[in-house]
């Protein structure tokens, strides 16, 4: 089998902070990755290890202090990568519609070809009857629906997410997860997702990276045997719990040495 073209890689990435009182911190250090065109490639790791850190560098949001990131370029007008974060990050005074729309704005194309491409997503996401009112009017869950909207709205080749379902109740949660399945199943774009729940990277993920305590590295990669379609009751069966058991035991140790 064909290996799949990389889409996002970064080699021996480094990133420094300088704190107040002016020592250095580092964030991340000797961080390398690559991930090929529709892998669904998950991050797990201590709080405060460098997660977001790593993704803003994938998708350009920062600079790396060190080493280097290769990107897939795109074609204009679509941007090369496209972010979901765990605050929805939707803008208050734009209506749905327009918020659906935004990256494409961004990126110059007209707003009839924009809220167009919008109104689709829209209806996929079950949001098109709020496509004239305002984020406000929206549950949590369903802000998290249009966030996601916007993203697959650009066309982008890489989704980078940030915690996006972390905000929200257990049960809206699971179903946003199922959601989420299903769409990247369908549509197989590149994602890089950041989470904090081990059973979300087993059930969504090709790929799960376990990243260090600060400064962040990536001390072990596993590959997620549960083949596609992939269905959600998986999390029920032995061999999800073996693998989250694994997950957790790599990830205890981390967490143990972030805590001395």
């Amino acid at each position: 089998m064909t290996t799949p073209p990389p889409m996002v890689s970064g080699r021996d990435i480094g990133k420094f902070f300088r704190s107040a009182d002016g020592r250095v911190v580092p964030a991340l250090d000797g961080v390398s990755l690559t991930v090929h065109e529709g892998e669904f490639a998950c991050v797990v790791g201590p709080s405060g290890c460098g997660k977001s850190t790593l993704l803003r560098i994938l998708g350009g949001l920062i600079e790396p202090s060190a080493g280097s990131v290769a990107r897939h370029p795109g074609q204009p007008p679509v941007p090369a990568t496209a972010f979901v974060f765990q605050d929805f990050a939707v803008l208050p005074w734009l209506t749905v519609r327009a918020n659906a729309a935004f990256g494409l704005r961004m990126a110059g194309v007209r707003r009839r070809d924009a809220e167009r491409a919008a109104d689709a997503w829209l209806r996929r996401m079950e949001l098109a009857e709020f496509a004239d009112g305002y984020p406000e009017q929206l549950s949590g869950g369903m802000r998290q629906r249009l966030a996601l909207a916007r993203a697959f709205t650009t066309g982008s080749p890489v989704l980078l997410m940030d915690e996006p379902l972390g905000s929200l109740d257990p049960q809206t949660r699971r179903l946003m997860q199922e959601q989420l399945l299903a769409l990247w199943q369908e549509e197989r774009k590149t994602v890089v997702l950041v989470t904090h729940s081990l059973d979300e990277a087993l059930l969504l993920g090709d790929r799960v990276l376990v990243m260090s305590a600060r400064p962040g590295r990536i001390t072990e990669e596993l590959t997620v045997p549960f083949p596609r379609p992939r269905d959600p009751g998986i999390q029920d069966g032995p061999e999800f719990g073996r693998l989250r058991a694994r997950l957790w035991d790599r990830l205890r140790g981390e967490l143990s040495v972030g805590a001395r």
